[in-house]
């Protein structure tokens, strides 16, 4: 998807800008480098298409579309700053240039301003409407990107309808299929999703990236054979896909089959996708509890990468669980900004403030990690756990509520675990006498299910009830 977007970005005004003389005047002051600069373009010699675009416009300064082709030109070599300022003088000379908001637009979504990226894309579209340089596809890849805008804002139902649009526009496209497709996955979505990415498959069956789209939500599902189909057949075309050898190593994982996944994510390992086999080897030593091996994976993806958001999250999360929490804390905070508008980065976050103690912070990153997603009942259990812990029951006992209609088991033991926070804190007979007796009517529903209780006997949330002689036939 984002590889779409860069490729809308820089070859919108080569495709447009030169179909209507009427629209673009040819002065011949210019036009040579003019043609020398587009020449540099196409054969990705950026800094040689700068040049000639720069001799061009000291002929031509008022020439709105040779702004373009620069900006253009230096996005590709990341001077986004430069590129900015001339997307924003093409504006200013031809308000109604949508493919100057267009590139605008993108770089805004470069720099992480989403709503900003929104408003311009909005404009290029509504500017297109009657703009003769833009055809049918430049309109629909503008609808693509103000979608992809949406989705990075957080509102992934009006990126849906952008989509919905990109395919109405050109029903034969299946990169379009494929976006809409991973929105659906992103909503638990699957059989939509499906659909889509057979749709996809159906206009070009020899797309390898369509196959490890469809194998990635078939691993979501937990059907782990039809990913290794799909991942397997993604390789098949291109041999040396390095994301697919990762997807199918994970894949492998989940189907029990260890070896096969170390033999992908070694091969993986020699490719581009260095960290992220790296990771996926850690990830398997993790299945076999090996904590001091995965965690020397992890280090050495992020030796390689030192902003890879798998490789950091995995790290902090082993981390938590062997009790590294100030290191943990130090990776959840960076995990956190680079990936701002995670949901895990946030769990990661309040689950290492919780292990440490500090309840007021975990319930502060929770609560975002709530916001991103929330339907998550672990995420919620935890917040229950760290509100209960500093004696916020009210808020606790609504999560409770919550968390069973999702899980009510898990519920049981979220209301049990307060209630016996609450029973410990309580000084009034007549009222520990009540709050005991709930827990232990939570606890003998969850034994009814056939949970597992021992855990429960070492559990400092449950201290206060171990000489209660029911609770402790029911922990064993």
């Amino acid at each position: 998807m984002r590889m779409l977007l860069l490729i809308a970005l820089l070859c919108a005004p080569l495709l447009y800008s030169q179909a209507d003389p009427v629209l673009k005047p040819a002065p011949k002051a210019g036009q040579a480098d003019i043609a020398d600069g587009e020449n540099a373009f196409e054969e990705g010699r950026m800094q040689d298409a700068v040049d000639a675009f720069t001799r061009a416009l000291k002929a031509q300064p008022k020439n709105d579309e040779v702004l373009a082709y620069r900006a253009a030109a230096y996005v590709a070599l990341g001077k986004l700053d430069d590129a900015l300022a001339d997307a924003e003088e093409a504006i200013k000379l031809e308000s109604a240039f949508s493919l100057a908001w267009n590139t605008r637009g993108y770089l805004r979504w470069m720099r992480g301003d989403f709503k900003g990226a929104v408003s311009d894309y909005t404009a290029a579209i509504a500017y297109a409407a009657d703009d003769r340089r833009v055809d049918t596809g430049g309109r629909a890849q503008m609808y693509q990107n103000r979608g992809v805008a949406w989705q990075d804002a957080g509102n992934t139902d009006r990126a849906l309808l952008d989509f919905d649009t990109c395919i109405e526009l050109q029903p034969a496209n299946p990169a379009f299929y494929e976006n809409r497709g991973l929105i659906y996955v992103d909503k638990q979505l699957f059989d939509v999703a499906f659909k889509d990415f057979d749709r996809a498959l159906e206009l070009d069956s020899k797309n390898a990236r369509g196959y490890v789209n469809r194998a990635w939500a078939a691993r979501l599902m937990g059907d782990f054979e039809q990913a290794v189909r799909d991942y397997s057949q993604a390789l098949r075309l291109k041999p040396d896909y390095g994301q697919a050898l990762i997807g199918r190593g994970y894949a492998w994982i989940g189907w029990e089959r260890p070896e096969l996944a170390k033999k992908d994510f070694e091969a993986a390992e020699k490719l581009d996708v260095t960290p992220a086999a790296q990771t996926g080897l850690g990830e398997l030593a993790l299945t076999k509890g090996d904590h001091a091996a995965a965690l020397s994976f992890f280090a050495e993806a992020l030796k390689n990468d030192e902003t890879h958001i798998p490789a950091l999250r995995a790290m902090t999360f082993t981390m938590i669980e062997t009790g590294k929490l100030e290191q943990a804390l130090l990776n959840a905070e960076k995990l956190c900004k680079l990936d701002a508008r995670s949901a895990s980065a946030w769990h990661a976050l309040g689950l290492a403030h919780e292990k440490a103690g500090r309840h007021e912070q975990a319930v502060a990153a929770l609560n975002r990690s709530l916001e991103l997603n929330p339907v998550n009942a672990d995420v919620r259990a935890l917040r229950v756990q760290a509100c209960a812990r500093r004696g916020d029951f009210a808020p606790a006992k609504a999560d409770v509520e919550q968390i069973a209609e999702q899980d009510e088991c898990l519920g049981w033991l979220c209301d049990a675990r307060v209630t016996a926070l609450m029973f410990a804190a309580e000084a009034d007979e007549s009222r520990r006498a009540d709050l005991k007796a709930s827990v232990i009517e939570a606890l003998t529903a969850l034994k009814g299910r056939g949970e597992p209780l021992a855990g429960l006997k070492d559990d400092a949330d449950f201290a206060a009830l171990k000489d209660v002689p029911e609770f402790t036939k029911l922990v064993g």
